[in-house]
């Protein structure tokens, strides 16, 4: 995604783009209008320019809403069991946000759209830090009133079970990222088709997917019941 650039923000010094950025952050995070042009050049500079005091000037702008995020995401209590501080968390949402744009030298055509690609970050943070230390919880998954209860219940973290059994549901690749995406991260289609480009074409293209999850869950619902079953016991 590209955006276009006056000369004058081109021109402008990065002390002064970021003393602006910082004044147009306050006014969008008061609900007030904003000029988002002065954090998408900075942006433009870190993922274009690799530079890294303009990738210093985004961490600085952002680092407080992220905080802000954290301290009131549902899980934060159970993540921080994990981890020692939410500082890990915030420095681990930059990297893979770093690694995502400067892969991809992803742009972004409003602050709307770095602060959601930001959030999705950290709640994939958040997630895969549960699941890697997950363990067998006693009570059951779901009670098998929707098929797609499995996939949309947040708090069973002992995925290490439960993706194993998805495998064998879901044998294509395909699947399998799509599930993570829509039921995990909780991103939504025309979500998936901007931050993963690479991988996905068109929003038709994830609600077929989806489709297809759907129906391989609803089929093989007894027997994910009772492979979670027995490897709870």
């Amino acid at each position: 995604m590209g955006i276009n650039v006056e000369a004058s923000l081109v021109e402008m010094s990065l002390s002064s783009l970021s003393e602006r950025c910082i004044q147009e952050m306050r006014k969008y995070r008061s609900k007030e209008p904003s000029d988002d042009r002065y954090c998408l050049e900075v942006l433009r500079r870190a993922v274009i320019g690799k530079n890294d005091a303009a990738w210093a000037v985004l961490r600085q702008q952002f680092h407080e809403s992220i905080r802000l995020w954290f301290a009131r995401h549902p899980y934060r209590e159970a993540a921080l069991r994990h981890e020692t501080s939410e500082q890990s968390f915030i420095d681990d949402t930059f990297r893979r946000f770093w690694q995502a744009v400067g892969d991809q030298a992803l742009l972004f055509s409003s602050a709307a759209g770095v602060y959601s690609y930001l959030h999705m970050c950290l709640n994939c943070s958040i997630m895969d830090t549960l699941r890697a230390y997950a363990r067998p919880k006693e009570e059951s998954l779901f009670d098998g009133s929707r098929p797609d209860e499995l996939l949309l219940m947040e708090d069973a973290y002992h995925e290490d079970e439960l993706w194993e059994v998805m495998k064998s549901v879901l044998p294509g690749e395909r699947e399998r990222r799509v599930a993570y995406l829509l039921f995990h991260c909780n991103l939504k289609p025309r979500e998936i088709v901007r931050f993963c480009a690479r991988e996905f074409q068109s929003e038709g293209e994830i609600y077929r997917l989806k489709r297809n999850i759907m129906e391989r869950v609803s089929r093989n619902s007894d027997r994910i019941k009772w492979c979670l079953s027995s490897t709870g016991n």
